[in-house]
């Protein structure tokens, strides 16, 4: 009865030392990258993505909601990258506005002519912003259909409850 435990025991051993390695080798594991709790946990793949990958996710969940075919759901990603390529150029105009600000500020005098200068530049920058998002709009609309509009608009109507990605326990 000894050798038979003895036995088992160093199957058992054997096989869980071979179970390790094959974790550690197809990225599973502590050890592999992903952490404690998989590629879901605090370190996981979806985290490496960063708010990217989180605004797809959300994105894709929220056209699932709407019933959007594959191909509107690429447009709509795609007029979104576009968006959001617009609103970093126009960040970037506000960090160099910035810089001008402080300078009109660390002046012994407010110079009336330089703060209309940064305040253009912010306007224009301000400008830029909501015409392209207004261009993202008229396009996101003219991808969708009606009965998409008007579920897209419900879940607009929806949302300071939050139960527009949740669906609420009764959806």
């Amino acid at each position: 009865m000894i050798p038979l435990a003895i036995g088992l025991g160093l199957l058992g051993f054997f096989a869980m030392r071979r179970a390790h390695r094959f974790c550690h080798a197809h990225g599973y594991g502590p050890g592999a990258g992903y952490g404690w709790y998989g590629p879901w946990g605090p370190t996981g793949h979806h985290m490496r993505h960063g708010r990217r990958g989180r605004r797809r996710w959300m994105l894709h969940a929220l056209l699932r909601r709407v019933d959007a075919l594959p191909a509107q759901e690429r447009a709509i990603a795609e007029e979104l990258d576009k968006l959001e390529s617009r609103v970093v150029d126009a960040k970037g105009h506000m960090r160099d506005a910035r810089g001008d600000l402080s300078a009109v500020l660390r002046s012994s005098s407010l110079d009336d002519a330089a703060l209309g200068a940064v305040m253009g530049r912010v306007d224009a920058a301000t400008s830029d912003v909501r015409s392209a998002a207004v261009d993202a709009l008229r396009a996101i609309h003219g991808i969708l259909d009606d009965k998409q509009r008007a579920d897209l608009a419900d879940l607009l109507d929806r949302q300071g409850r939050g139960d527009w990605f949740r669906g609420g326990p009764y959806r």
